[in-house]
């Protein structure tokens, strides 16, 4: 059996994705953008048996964007606004990425909170004027479409099913 091919004009490239504020509402001066899960897991060794496996233990979500600065009426106005009054900012995306067979893959980011270092000025002569912002999101992300249509044997429902 010959090797599975990637056909590389069906490969996405970086402006096939964008970011949304949640009222659907482009964020144009957001340039790059990620979403992140992180595991902890906790190893198990059953008597007996010489494989360790993995147990999950937590799952949190995390959110890096940069933002090129037009104007503070985005994300910086709500964020000085509220921390004087101990109050937390939250914020809501939607990430979406347009495939080329003109499906897209959207996924909700609700209640993401800033976490650890944001900028707030951040200047250098020569160059634009960029802010990074840290997130930890506070929920699920919820996927409410997918990239391509998903056929048969694209899903693994059980450990079984990767066996060959």
């Amino acid at each position: 059996m010959p090797a599975p091919f990637v056909d590389p004009r069906q490969v996405l490239a970086g402006y096939k994705g964008e970011l949304f504020l949640l009222s659907g509402e482009k964020f144009a001066e957001c340039n790059t953008w990620k979403l992140s899960a992180n595991l902890t897991n906790e190893d198990y060794q059953p008597a007996g048996s010489s494989l360790s496996v993995a147990i999950l233990q937590s799952v949190s979500f995390t959110m890096t964007l940069t933002e090129t600065v037009i104007k503070d009426a985005r994300l910086i106005a709500k964020f000085l606004s509220r921390l004087p009054l101990g109050r937390q900012p939250t914020y809501s995306f939607q990430g979406v990425l347009r495939g080329n067979d003109d499906t897209q893959s959207r996924i909700t980011i609700a209640n993401a909170v800033p976490d650890g270092a944001v900028d707030i000025l951040n200047v250098a002569p020569g160059a634009t004027i960029n802010r990074e912002w840290n997130f930890r999101v506070n929920t699920y992300p919820v996927p409410t479409s997918l990239l391509g249509p998903i056929v048969a044997g694209d899903l693994v429902d059980n450990f079984e099913d990767l066996i060959v």
